[in-house]
């Protein structure tokens, strides 16, 4: 029997902090990208305050909207009136999130139906009230996307329903996804007929893009000796694993896959090694930190390093091989790692905001490059929506 999403937990996150006065404050640029789009129709006010302790956000607690603004925000988009009562179209919900004439109406109504919870077309002041206590619950940001992926209210994820809105994804527009796969048969049941809960479909969304980026190494494979180009390989990554990729391992892909000729081919052991790497850098920083002792301009040797972690049976020599390469790229000719290195390749420091940023006060502004971290949270989902970001949750809404 699928695991049903817990309609009291929903009624603690819309009861959790009701009076408290910071408006969607960042709590990681995971869930601010989720929680800045909500603002990004247009700026509302002048300045948002977020004046929140800093034991509360060093643990996580996000304070919730004031009421009053939430209405004056729904009352100023909402197009709809029926018998006196106000509602917002899925446009209301996402205005200013698309500025092309060509957009794609569906992918708006996969957006909206975040908060649109009765799968009715319309979005009542109760339901945007909802959607911005999910915005505030330690897990919103597969909450929110369990409520887009759920296309009929039923608390659960048909294997339709998870293909229809992931077929809306870069990666699976651009590499093809087998929906018939072992992979799928393992959730959904071998006639794919089986429904999944809400803890499974977190699990699902998990694990589903290691399952993408191993199929798409299978279709670039076509000699089906383990290998693939080196300019496949960059494919790959930046299209389905970009999550992981800062501009620097971005900017570096092709050499540290071993050569400077796109033609290089790259085994699949260093594809795997590779993506490990880039998916456990808090533990390899963790490694570096023991050994520097708090200097943290400390130049470890591979030596050193590889001593350091037989404590951790978590990495491999060879990931720690790959880590020493695409360092030496920063610094060519001198084969050492620093915390300056580490932060390069860090694809965490991609989705944290810093907790000085959160004591700080934050004026909503009109231009997309002014854009603090309360502009953006309906926009990384848009555009995760339409494919723009790839990855799962902890992924799936990385903004990348």
């Amino acid at each position: 029997m699928a695991t049903s999403l817990s309609e009291a937990r929903r009624q603690n996150a819309l009861n959790h902090k009701w009076h408290r006065q910071p408006f969607f404050i960042g709590f990681g640029s995971c869930l601010s990208s989720l929680q800045n789009g909500l603002l990004s129709m247009q700026p509302i006010y002048k300045s948002a305050s977020c004046e929140l302790d800093r034991n509360v956000a060093l643990a996580g607690s996000i304070p919730r909207a004031n009421n009053d603004s939430l209405l004056q925000i729904f009352n100023k988009y909402a197009s709809v009136d029926k018998a006196g009562k106000k509602f917002m179209t899925d446009s209301d919900f996402v205005s200013g999130l698309y500025t092309d004439e060509d957009y794609n109406k569906e992918t708006v109504r996969l957006v909206a139906s975040a908060a649109d919870t009765s799968k009715d077309g319309l979005i009542s002041f109760e339901e945007f009230c909802a959607f911005e206590a999910t915005l505030c619950a330690p897990d919103a940001l597969y909450l929110t996307a369990f409520d887009i992926f759920d296309n009929n209210a039923s608390e659960s994820i048909t294997a339709e329903e998870f293909e229809n809105v992931i077929r809306h994804t870069t990666p699976l527009i651009e590499l093809d996804f087998d929906f018939n796969s072992e992979f799928i048969k393992k959730y959904f049941g071998a006639k794919k007929n089986r429904q999944i809960g809400y803890l499974a479909f977190c699990q699902l969304l998990h694990d589903f893009y290691e399952e993408q980026g191993l199929q798409g190494f299978k279709k670039f494979d076509k000699q089906n000796d383990g290998s693939i180009s080196a300019t496949d390989f960059y494919q790959l990554m930046t299209t389905v694993k970009s999550h992981l990729l800062t501009e620097f391992t971005r900017n570096n892909l092709i050499a540290v896959a071993g050569g400077s000729s796109s033609s290089h081919n790259v085994r699949f052991p260093f594809y795997q090694a590779f993506n490990s790497l880039l998916a456990k850098m808090e533990l390899f920083k963790r490694v570096y930190t023991s050994i520097a002792r708090g200097n943290l301009e400390l130049k470890v040797t591979k030596e050193e390093f590889l001593q350091a972690t037989q404590s951790y049976a978590q990495i491999t020599p060879y990931e720690v091989e790959i880590l020493f390469h695409l360092a030496e790229l920063a610094h060519p000719g001198s084969r050492f790692v620093d915390m300056v290195d580490l932060e390069a390749i860090d694809p965490e420091r991609l989705k944290r905001v810093s907790h000085m940023t959160r004591l700080t006060n934050v004026k909503l502004v009109q231009n997309k490059e002014e854009r603090g971290f309360l502009l953006s949270a309906l926009e990384s989902m848009y555009r995760f929506v339409l494919g723009g970001i790839g990855g799962a949750c902890g992924a799936t809404f990385v903004y990348p």
